[in-house]
């Protein structure tokens, strides 16, 4: 069971932003402050404990949070950070939200809705014209075994272990009541992207 003092956050590491030149996703400027100041501002309104999910220490020091490595080897994506963000979970944690380092919008009251909604489920996550939003949700210690499963299969799809694991959806609706236009889920993959979100 999750609640408010029971939940940590993490911020997954992106990739090698091959679209952004190989620039940190989470260090670029919108609207003047860098994601990761965004970030850490909404999750730290938030979430008693703030984790770092990345295989290159490097390009998050001078944050002072605790920065966690892939447990599976070579890059394999964003389940691979979920799944080293469980393993890492300090006692007393029942579960985490996690969200994409290029996200640079957080909007508390979404955060806090996916950290609360349904604290029963192993996973909490939104649905948004009819996908899942698998880098802002909630996961909790219920769904580790089933991710590391699914690693070991070689199978990298971040949402393809969902029918082995207690859901609880959050439908649109839900989320636009305290995200009306869905900020949240804006994210930065592309020089277009960051030149419409400010640079």
């Amino acid at each position: 069971m999750t609640g408010a003092g029971s939940v940590a956050a993490a911020i997954i590491g992106g990739g090698k932003a091959a679209r952004l030149g190989g620039r940190p996703k989470h260090l670029l400027m919108v609207d003047g402050r860098r994601i990761v100041d965004r970030q850490l501002e909404a999750l730290r309104a938030c979430f008693a404990h703030v984790l770092i999910a990345a295989n290159d220490a490097a390009a998050w020091a001078g944050l002072g949070l605790m920065v966690i490595d892939d447990r599976v080897t070579g890059g394999v994506g964003p389940l691979a950070g979920i799944d080293a963000t469980l393993g890492a979970l300090p006692p007393g944690i029942d579960a985490v939200v996690c969200v994409a380092c290029d996200m640079p919008y957080l909007d508390p009251r979404a955060l806090v809705l996916v950290r609360d909604h349904a604290p029963d489920a192993d996973v909490a996550i939104p649905i948004v014209g009819g996908l899942p939003e698998p880098l802002f949700a909630r996961y909790g210690r219920g769904c580790a075994a089933a991710i590391r499963a699914q690693l070991a299969s070689g199978d990298y799809k971040v949402t393809h272990f969902l029918d082995r694991v207690r859901v609880a959806w959050i439908d649109e609706p839900t989320l636009r009541v305290v995200d009306p236009a869905l900020r949240s889920l804006t994210n930065v993959n592309t020089l277009g992207d960051l030149r419409l979100n400010g640079k």
